[in-house]
């Protein structure tokens, strides 16, 4: 087993429940005396055991919007040193700050991550993730660091670049999105590059995937694959440790979970900028202390669905709401409209009505083109619009 943090990572339940005790009752005196939103709801409330979790009131996506962009820091703005910002429920946006002490440890815990996948100070990588998913990119140099292995500081600018790029850097790891790594294999095959000529030795994943694309892709890369598995808000990466077994390991020493109705609840244990009391997901999971073939002692979390209606088109977050605010500030403004997420893009079916509806096709053509470019400008990711006579959606835009 290839560990990291062996202190912690292998820690026995009984010495991992005592810290996780002490650094949870630290976590209170810290919301009480520096977060007033939690000051009122805590009040005298105490923990004496762990079991005294289930007393403490839980925290909401709703409550973290609400509280943009500063509200739920628990440090003051000049000792908080780097501010990341994701994308929550409907498409608003959520800022995760860290002091400098948040960044160290933000390192240690992708460190685990990159030591379990197999990273030594021999290795090179290559992080390609997309202009979405700039703070996750950042995690994972920090944890590159630690380990001193290389990093390679330039991103592709397209599929092509990369492709050179790794002919020409060598690297050793890839860590990329799914959507990526098939973009890739699609490539070779065209240009008839064996993988074997690239050298890789592991692709991490930007997120968990099932066996037969996890099978696909590292048949096509020539490489073993594992998965990372994290919420923006809370950390991603760093939540988790996938072992060789594929198990998504809890760091339990940082983060105290729990599965209330199916949904995966966290409490930021260590955090201090913006530390997360009993923070609801909105993510499905089970959690099992099942003993694990690899040794860690964590317990094991199995992802399952989002609950607030988030997809993932060309490996972007999007909401439907998202979409309808773009429409809503368009030329179909007041339509009724449906979309369909694909993997690629959106199809939206817009409904005709009398204040579109035109002799010639030119200006219903140029509308569409229109309210693309707009999704595209706006959101990201491409869209295909359509106009349909029937009504395609019960509620306006």
């Amino acid at each position: 087993m290839r560990t990291f943090d062996a202190r912690y990572e292998n820690m026995s339940r009984p010495e991992l429940e005592q810290l996780q005790l002490e650094r949870l009752q630290t976590l209170l005196v810290r919301l009480k005396r520096n977060v007033r939103r939690q000051r009122e709801r805590l009040g005298e409330l105490r923990v004496e055991s762990l079991a005294d979790l289930a007393r403490l009131p839980f925290t909401t996506p709703a409550e973290v919007l609400e509280s943009f962009p500063y509200g739920m820091l628990a440090f003051p703005l000049r000792e908080v040193i780097r501010l990341n910002s994701t994308v929550g429920s409907g498409g608003k946006p959520m800022v995760a700050g860290h002091t400098r002490n948040d960044l160290l440890q933000w390192g240690r815990l992708v460190a685990r991550q990159l030591v379990a996948t197999g990273v030594t100070a021999n290795d090179v990588l290559m992080i390609c993730l997309g202009g979405g998913e700039q703070a996750a990119a950042a995690g994972y140099v920090l944890g590159a660091e630690l380990i001193e292995a290389s990093v390679i500081a330039e991103e592709p600018f397209h599929i092509d670049h990369q492709l050179a790029m790794l002919k020409n850097y060598r690297p050793t790891i890839l860590i990329t999105t799914p959507t990526n790594a098939n973009d890739l294999i699609l490539l070779m095959d065209r240009c008839k590059v064996e993988p074997q000529s690239l050298g890789l030795r592991s692709v991490l994943l930007t997120r968990p995937v099932g066996k037969p694309v996890r099978e696909q892709i590292g048949a096509g890369l020539f490489a073993t694959v594992q998965c990372n598995f994290g919420i923006g808000e809370v950390l991603d990466p760093g939540l988790c440790v996938e072992c060789a077994a594929g198990r998504f390991h809890v760091n339990e020493d940082h983060f105290l979970v729990e599965a209330d109705a199916g949904e995966l609840v966290v409490t930021t244990l260590c955090r201090e900028a913006m530390p997360l009391l009993r923070y609801r997901t909105r993510v499905t999971c089970e959690i099992s202390s099942e003993k694990c073939p690899c040794g860690r002692t964590s317990r094991q979390v199995m992802p399952g669905v989002r609950l607030d209606g988030r997809v993932y088109v060309n490996e972007m977050p999007i909401y439907e709401q998202q979409v309808g605010e773009v429409l809503a500030q368009s030329g179909v403004a007041g339509c009724a409209f449906r979309c369909e997420f694909q993997e690629r893009r959106i199809l939206i079916h817009v409904q005709m009505t009398e204040q579109l509806f035109a002799d010639v096709i030119w200006p219903i053509e140029r509308l569409r083109r229109q309210v693309e470019v707009e999704i595209l400008n706006r959101l990201g990711v491409e869209a295909q619009v359509s106009f349909m006579q029937d009504k395609p959606a019960p509620h306006p835009v």
